[in-house]
């Protein structure tokens, strides 16, 4: 009893005590949003001191080892966030979030105070010793940093840590499913796993292809320099914009190539040569090729169609009654969303942000999702993968024998940049296909999308899964006008507050790239002076 008193007083005071050493910065509010926190690296701290205190009780009330990763993605390097990653690899529970936003906010000498509302509101035992905390970081110099307030928040807590070092986005949520189904775990497994199950399905080629990879400067590319060796008898790769040279996202990146429409500087790429971007996390990619010295882009959505039309006919060829959807958002192209209608695979969209894509994506037996940016992965049920495992081992049938490889080639936690590329290749090797025929099964609306920066992008509020505006009052009929006059109603446009920058986005698609360039424009103009208009009046 003494022991136990003893040990309660110590945590207590040492939770006091590292609360002082993170106080909280004067007119500076935290969020957390679709990806987690997400600003300047110099205030992050107090919020990682805090969020290694949630971190510790979400793994106690769970039992089981929970995520901490440290990155900013694709913002730029001045920039740094963190969010929690679930048992299974999955994003916060949504209950959970306004938690962490509550903790986060929370002044140091109520810190403990707080923390103990929340555990006794939601019946965990702060004393438990189940569970453990694992936290990875980006090649930000400002990392290190924040994963010691995040370390010293969960030891706090007398969680045990365990820091992965340098690793992606979808590295650190693939050990924390793995290490919770008490799979292999360890960065070493995860190249040894997909190495061997790309090699498995692609088979022995004639020769080796090259393709060349815009690692946005960022960790993605200590993550293909690891993998390139284990598979350089197949797949030849180029890694680009390494971060020996160039600053992280700076002109290069998924999300740079996707907004510019571009290709990333520092890639040079010879005719119909296979080239692709990833963002500084390595948790989006994007394939691009040039054709006669044009630049084509192939998006989150032309991915999403190359998997779900090959999944597709695997099932149908292995005889396996098992449904498949792709799940789309309010990006995803209008062309995109016929192609897989006459295709008969149906589709669904929801908000922005991979916790509603990969909710959705659960309903189905195989369930696609893809955002536009590059960002998704492929969800088998269980029901989907006994059924896939047994067709594979009792039929001779080749089908029946991709497609459960092809099951092991996707990191189903998230969607994960490295893997993607192999399964892209490994498709359009299998299909036979060029980058010309893949980019040919549909041709995309021409579009444009703008960021708008405002003052807060939190005025900003929509409805029909983000598609239109539902405050503040007045937009969205303004939106509608400008459609209407633009593009004469042959068009779409929509507004929506961005997850991870103060800032607005507004994605337009219209029948030529000119109309689709003039309504982005008009839109941005007309949404900046409606919101400096009405903080006028504030």
């Amino acid at each position: 009893h003494y022991f136990i008193q003893s040990n309660l007083r110590s945590m207590d005071d040492e939770i006091r005590k590292s609360a002082g050493n993170y106080p909280l910065h004067d007119n500076l509010k935290y969020s957390y949003g679709t990806a987690g926190f997400r600003c300047r690296a110099d205030v992050l701290e107090p919020a990682a001191y805090r969020m290694g205190l949630l971190a510790a009780l979400r793994a106690k009330t769970v039992g089981s080892r929970v995520g901490v990763m440290v990155t900013a993605s694709h913002n730029p390097t001045p920039d740094n966030g963190l969010k929690v990653v679930e048992p299974l690899g999955e994003m916060l529970l949504s209950e959970w979030e306004e938690y962490a936003s509550l903790i986060s906010n929370t002044p140091s000498n109520s810190v403990l105070e707080v923390l103990k509302d929340l555990a006794e509101k939601i019946g965990t035992d702060l004393h438990s010793t189940e569970g453990g905390v694992v936290i990875g970081r980006d090649t930000r110099t400002s990392g290190p940093a924040i994963v010691a307030a995040v370390t010293a928040g969960a030891e706090n807590l007398k969680c045990s840590v365990d820091d992965v070092g340098v690793c992606t986005t979808p590295q650190l949520h693939w050990i924390v499913k793995q290490g919770n189904l008490s799979l292999p775990h360890t960065m070493a497994d995860y190249y040894d796993s997909f190495s061997k199950s790309f090699i498995s399905l692609y088979g022995i080629p004639d020769t080796v292809k090259s393709i060349k990879v815009d690692c946005a400067n960022g960790v993605g590319a200590c993550a293909l320099a690891a993998l390139s060796p284990l598979i350089s008898q197949y797949l030849d790769i180029q890694i680009c914009n390494d971060g020996s040279k160039g600053e992280l996202n700076e002109r290069c990146g998924a999300d740079y190539v996707k907004l510019k429409q571009c290709a990333p500087h520092g890639v040079s790429s010879a005719d119909r040569e296979h080239c692709y971007s990833i963002d500084g996390d390595a948790d989006r990619s994007l394939f691009f090729y040039y054709c006669d010295g044009k630049f084509s882009l192939l998006d989150g959505d032309k991915i999403a169609c190359l998997y779900a039309g090959f999944i597709n006919k695997l099932l149908k060829d292995a005889k396996l009654d098992l449904n498949i959807g792709v799940v789309q958002t309010a990006y995803a192209n209008g062309s995109a969303t016929s192609y897989l209608s006459g295709q008969g695979i149906p589709t669904s969209c929801v908000p922005t942000g991979v916790k509603h894509l990969h909710k959705k994506a659960e309903e189905f037996d195989v369930g696609v999702y893809f955002e536009a940016n590059g960002h998704g992965t492929v969800l088998f049920s269980g029901r989907a993968m006994e059924a896939i495992h047994k067709a594979a081992e009792t039929q001779q049938d080749v089908a029946a024998r991709q497609l459960y490889s092809f099951t092991k080639l996707i990191n189903t936690a998230v969607g994960d940049a490295i893997t993607n590329i192999l399964a892209i290749e490994t498709i359009l090797s299998l299909q036979s296909m060029t980058a010309e025929s893949w980019d040919a099964i549909y041709r995309d609306l021409p579009y444009r999308q703008l960021k708008v920066a405002i003052k807060d992008r939190n005025v900003i509020e929509t409805c029909d899964a983000e598609r239109k505006v539902s405050a503040p009052a007045g937009l969205q009929e303004q939106i509608d006008a400008l459609v209407s006059t633009v593009a004469g109603g042959e068009g779409r446009c929509f507004v929506r507050p961005s997850g991870t920058e103060n800032c607005v986005r507004v994605h337009a698609e219209c029948a030529t790239q000119e109309l689709a360039d003039e309504l982005a424009a008009k839109v941005a103009e007309m949404v900046l002076q409606f919101t400096d208009s009405l903080h006028s009046k504030l």
